[in-house]
């Protein structure tokens, strides 16, 4: 196992800028002291995630994910502490080397064996397009399409040979199993059990990375036109691979997005290859038709606003539409960018240029409710009574209960000069819908109603003696000092069990560790609702001129409280003696609460 220096953590630690760090992954915006973003543990709609530029630590209000850079490595991408801190080490500059027997761990990882297995793929591929006579064929159909050489290598396109078992060969050469590679999608097992072919022959090779640009899995175009093989063939969900959970080009387009503050989302990767390549370099794709709650979360990480561009057929309407619908519920602001009849965003800019395509298309994006009409009115005739009346049925039934004030008198003028109809039936219509929608919606919100007040009553519910405890907790992790000099008086004193498990913990932790590092004794608590408990006593705000006064406050409620609760127990036991006819116990019981009504009163 890898040993490295608490100096050297301490150094990497203190080097990375957690602001910086989580910027990186997510959107946030500075409130008073602490910076606020959507928690990227746990699906909200409302900022609950904060991120503490002084104390440089992360704490969520929502699910109790909290910790520091190191922690939010490990969580964040499912790293070990030892790799997590050789990521942020490369990340400020410090090469710090993995030992034998942990690179030996991590190969055994069935996950980290498919990652290396796509990297060598990858590499394969790109090798077979770029330097061989098989690839020769590819590379110009890629450059008649206007590739250049260097484009292709950073999207490291490549080209699967015709020959049925090159990839799998090659694997076998590199000791993979390839029993684990049909699990990968990288080929099939023979029907007679003899042997493997590869799952990708003769096609081009587009690879598919995840967050941090690891291939992950491949889409394969065929070369020749032909109407019995697909166009593209993908590869399969995998442990490594999961299509709710990819966003094609997000790792490119991360900073890009944040910098504008705007995210261009495609449904198909070539959309996002075209036109990155022309210099557009905030936009992503899904990889089906479908909008995941884990890709809205990635999303709404980046940016506010996301334009959506779609293909320009009825499928593609219908996408965007999807796309629309979920994105708004979602809480973001929508734009959508409409493409003439049939066309799709690769087409129109390999016809008319990535220029045309910006003035033209997304700059001239429709905003949701325009959408929304323009959608139902496609197959409408609007000198037809019945099709106004559908289409406006169909318009608000959507619309009304979506629609501010002033867009509602917008889309009431926008009907009325489409339709004819007056303003007068329209405004009658759009009050009609607005009650259709609020009946079918009575039965869900009490629901999420009695979830608020839940949540609300949970926070309501914290008692002095919690807050006491959380106070005091704070000022012994940063005080060692304090922490030795009121440790026996403060032993039996606190009441949660949580808290007297950190307290325990804590005392082991300064006798290993001189001087008090609320970072590092963070990261040593596996127990994620310890850890939760320490990150909100460390956030807790705490007087710097009055810290003698404010401990011994603390204090006093908790002997105080220690009291209160000994005269009940004494008390309850006193009756219980009375009932039992022990006269001569009972009154002793008495004696004792009478005297500890009376320290009670002295305290």
């Amino acid at each position: 196992m890898t040993r490295i220096s608490d100096d050297t953590i301490e150094e990497i630690r203190s080097g990375t800028d957690i602001v910086d760090l989580i910027s990186e992954y997510v959107q946030l915006s500075k409130r008073g002291k602490n910076w606020f973003g959507l928690c990227p543990f746990h699906e909200e709609n409302s900022p609950s995630f904060s991120v503490s530029e002084d104390k440089q630590l992360f704490h969520c209000f929502g699910c109790g994910a909290s910790g520091n850079a190191i922690t939010f490595m490990m969580d964040m991408e499912n790293r070990s502490f030892i790799d997590s801190i050789l990521k942020l080490g490369s990340r400020i500059g410090m090469e710090l080397e993995a030992s034998t027997n942990d690179a030996q761990t991590t190969k055994t990882s069935s996950n980290q064996q498919m990652l290396k297995a796509y990297t060598l793929a990858a590499n394969f591929y790109s090798h077979l397009l770029l330097n061989t006579i098989e690839g020769e064929k590819a590379l110009e159909y890629l450059e008649n399409r206007g590739f250049t050489r260097d484009q292709i290598e950073q999207y490291e396109i490549g080209w699967s040979p015709v020959q049925s078992d090159a990839l799998s060969s090659l694997l076998t050469r590199q000791g993979f199993d390839l029993k684990e590679m049909e699990t990968a999608g990288l080929c099939f097992q023979k029907e007679d059990g003899s042997g493997y072919f590869d799952r990708f022959r003769g096609r081009i090779m587009f690879p598919i990375q995840d967050d941090n640009g690891m291939t992950i899995a491949f889409s394969g175009r065929r070369l020749e036109d032909s109407s019995s093989d697909a166009k593209y063939i993908n590869s399969p969900e995998t442990p490594i691979f999961e299509k709710s959970k990819v966003l094609f080009n997000f790792h490119r387009a991360r900073l890009n997005v944040r910098k504008s503050g705007k995210v261009i989302l495609f449904e198909g990767f070539m959309d996002t290859i075209a036109a990155d390549r022309g210099g557009i370099g905030n936009t992503v794709a899904v990889m089906g038709t479908a909008l995941s709650s884990h890709h809205i979360v990635k999303l709404k990480r980046m940016a506010k606003k996301v334009v959506i561009c779609c293909d320009g057929d009825s499928a593609g309407w219908g996408a965007a539409k999807r796309f629309a619908d979920s994105l708004i519920d979602s809480g973001m602001d929508v734009l959508v960018a409409t493409l003439p009849d049939r066309m799709d965003p690769d087409d129109f800019i390999a016809q008319q240029g990535v220029d045309a395509f910006t003035e033209k298309i997304l700059d001239q994006p429709l905003s949701y409710i325009s959408f929304v009409a323009a959608y139902y009115r496609r197959d409408k005739n609007l000198s037809i009574d019945h099709d106004i009346k559908q289409y406006v049925h169909e318009v608000f039934n959507e619309l009304a209960h979506r629609c501010s004030p002033i867009e509602k008198d917008l889309l009431i003028q926008q009907l009325h000069s489409e339709t004819n109809a007056s303003k007068e039936s329209l405004g009658q219509e759009f009050t009609k819908s607005i009650a259709r929608k609020a009946k079918q919606t009575r039965d869900v919100d009490p629901v999420e109603e009695s979830r608020s007040v839940s949540l609300t009553s949970a926070t309501a519910n914290r008692t002095e003696t919690d807050r006491a405890e959380q106070l005091l907790l704070a000022h012994l992790l940063m005080d060692a000092d304090l922490f030795e000099e009121k440790r026996a008086e403060l032993q039996d004193l606190f009441v949660r069990d949580d808290v007297i498990k950190i307290f325990f913990k804590l005392a082991a932790f300064y006798e290993q560790y001189d001087l008090p590092n609320y970072q590092r004794f963070a990261e040593m608590l596996e127990d994620r609702q310890l850890k939760k408990i320490v990150m909100e006593a460390i956030l807790t705000e705490r007087s710097q001129e009055h810290t003698g006064q404010e401990v011994e406050d603390c204090i006093r409620h908790l002997k105080r409280n220690q009291l209160k609760r000994l005269i009940e127990q004494k008390q309850h036991e006193s009756k219980e003696a009375e009932k039992k006819n022990d006269l001569l116990k009972a009154m002793e019981l008495a004696t004792e609460v009478i005297q500890l009504v009376r320290s009670l009163k002295v305290l």
